[in-house]
């Protein structure tokens, strides 16, 4: 079989890939993408086809984009539609809720006090007993700040507060503690 007749046995196959329009097709060399920085696109040449007439049942063409570029032009703006937040409960349920919380810790410190609670251990000179008055501020303010978490503050809010008041806990626990454990270690050995 002679070259050109393979040739165009192959080329009437590809013509439902044309739509049968017939016309003048440029040919271009593209190489690389939109990504790419050195990427080219080189023309060399147009070849004009007579294609047969397209038969009753043959796909209809595409719809040509205005420009073939487009596609890789910027995109429009994707907006967001988000979920509107939930009703909260009324500020009194809150206030109630909160209430009942602290109620134990109430009654822990009542009960306490009507134990007795041994405070011979607490620092008696005036920088360790200022560590320790601070150590167990710091720790009602971690507290305070729980609370008004469940009252009005986010959680990324407190949580940059937390972070601060547990550097501040560590560095004033840790000089109580190490009084405690200095003092300690004197009365073992005397």
């Amino acid at each position: 079989m002679p070259w050109h007749a393979n040739c165009a046995g192959d080329f009437l196959g590809l013509v439902e890939k044309f739509y049968y329009l017939s016309g003048r097709y440029d040919l271009e060399l593209a190489v690389g993408d939109a990504a790419m920085e050195n990427s080219f696109l080189r023309a060399l040449g147009h070849i004009e086809l007579d294609l047969p007439e397209a038969p009753e049942k043959a796909p209809k063409p595409p719809a040509q984009a205005v420009d073939p570029f487009s596609k890789f032009g910027p995109k429009k703006e994707i907006s967001h539609i988000f979920r509107s937040p939930e009703k909260r409960p009324p500020k009194e349920l809150s206030f109630a809720f909160t209430g009942l919380t602290l109620l134990p810790i109430v009654g822990f410190l009542i009960g306490l006090m009507r134990l007795g609670v041994n405070l011979k251990n607490f620092p008696s000179l005036p920088a360790p007993a200022a560590f320790a008055s601070l150590f167990h501020a710091g720790i009602g303010a971690v507290l305070l700040l729980y609370v008004l978490f469940w009252i009005k503050l986010d959680l990324f809010t407190t949580l940059k507060y937390l972070s601060f008041l547990g550097v501040f806990l560590v560095f004033v626990g840790h000089r109580a503690l190490s009084y405690l454990s200095s003092t300690s270690a004197k009365q073992k050995t005397a």
